[in-house]
C-alpha cells in the first residue's frame, strides 16, 4: 500500500511539474514566405547531398587493412639510424588496427583540385 501511494505521490508531482513549465500559448508558425524559403533551403541540400553520395560511392570503393609494426629502421640525414615503428600494410593473419582509403588517382585528384579552392575561416566571433 505505501509503495502504490508513493507511485501516485509521484505520478502527482510529475503533473504538476509539467503543468508549471508548460508553455502557456501556442506559438505562431513560419510565414509563407519563411516556409518557401526554407522548402528552397531543403531542395539546394537535397541535390548536394545527391551529389556529395555519388562522389563517395565512386571515389570511397575500397579500403587497405593497416596496422602498427615496429623495428623499422630509420636512417638520418647525417647516416645515423633507429629503430622506429611504422604503419605497413596488415600481414596476413595480423588483425587491421586502421583502414587506409583508396581512392585511386583520379578521385584524389579531384579531392585536392577541390580543397585548394576552399577558403578557411576561423571560428565566429559572437557568443550565442
Amino acid at each position: 500500500m505505501k509503495g502504490f501511494a508513493l507511485l501516485v505521490g509521484a505520478l502527482l508531482g510529475a503533473a504538476l511539474l509539467y503543468v508549471t513549465t508548460a508553455v502557456g500559448s501556442q506559438q505562431a508558425g513560419p510565414s509563407r514566405a519563411e516556409f518557401n524559403a526554407l522548402k528552397k533551403q531543403v531542395a539546394t541540400l537535397k541535390t548536394h547531398d545527391a551529389a556529395v553520395q555519388a562522389f563517395l560511392a565512386a571515389c570511397f570503393t575500397s579500403a587497405v587493412p593497416t596496422r602498427q609494426y615496429s623495428d623499422y629502421e630509420s636512417k638520418a640525414a647525417d647516416g645515423s639510424t633507429r629503430l622506429v615503428t611504422a604503419l605497413d600494410v596488415a600481414r596476413v593473419g595480423d588483425a587491421p588496427q586502421y583502414y587506409f582509403l583508396d581512392v585511386g588517382q583520379p578521385c584524389a585528384s579531384a579531392i585536392n583540385e577541390r580543397l585548394q579552392s576552399l577558403e578557411l575561416v576561423g571560428p565566429a566571433t559572437t557568443q550565442r
